[in-house]
């Protein structure tokens, strides 16, 4: 079975049709980064073993490819917290490849999304380094940030943006 069938199997109507993908995937984490969006994706399945394989897939994953980079972003923006952390969390490992993206995540770290969620993108922009220069202000905005990991968040993210070489 081919990786891109696996990824599809995960928004099958079927949930043991999308366990048994989830499961396969988790067990193949050094190829499946070719369905990181799906796993993403399925990191919010109704299904609680579905999701813990989709996350430990995505665990193992390094950087997506950037053609991965405009789905993760629509993701980020998610209602499910998971999901939107997971979208994010990619985006960071892109590091510079997701600099296009620094306004949206500023604008996740300014927002009222989950505080974990929140972290991320500045961990996020934090990783993009210069590049995000745009966000700037909405970092500035967050440093004294309510819960205090979104501020310190913010300044680490602040503080790669500005002092890197």
């Amino acid at each position: 079975m081919h990786i891109s069938d696996l990824g599809n199997m995960l928004s099958s109507d079927d949930v043991a049709e999308r366990r048994r993908a989830a499961e396969l995937l988790s067990q193949n984490a050094d190829v499946a980064a070719d369905v990181a969006v799906e796993l993403v994706r399925g990191v919010g399945d109704a299904d609680r073993q579905v999701s813990e394989y989709c996350v430990a897939t995505l665990e193992e994953l390094g950087e997506p490819a950037p053609s991965h980079l405009e789905p993760l972003s629509e993701l980020a923006t998610s209602d499910n917290a998971d999901v939107a952390y997971w979208a994010v969390t990619l985006m960071g490992r892109a590091g510079v490849t997701c600099a296009e993206h620094s306004m949206l995540l500023g604008d996740i770290v300014a927002s009222d999304a989950e505080s974990q969620v929140r972290e991320r993108a500045a961990w996020a922009l934090g990783r993009i380094g210069p590049a995000a220069v745009v966000a700037v202000p909405q970092l500035e905005s967050c440093q004294d940030a309510e819960p205090d990991s979104v501020a310190r968040a913010a300044t680490k993210a602040l503080d790669a943006i500005e002092n890197s070489e």
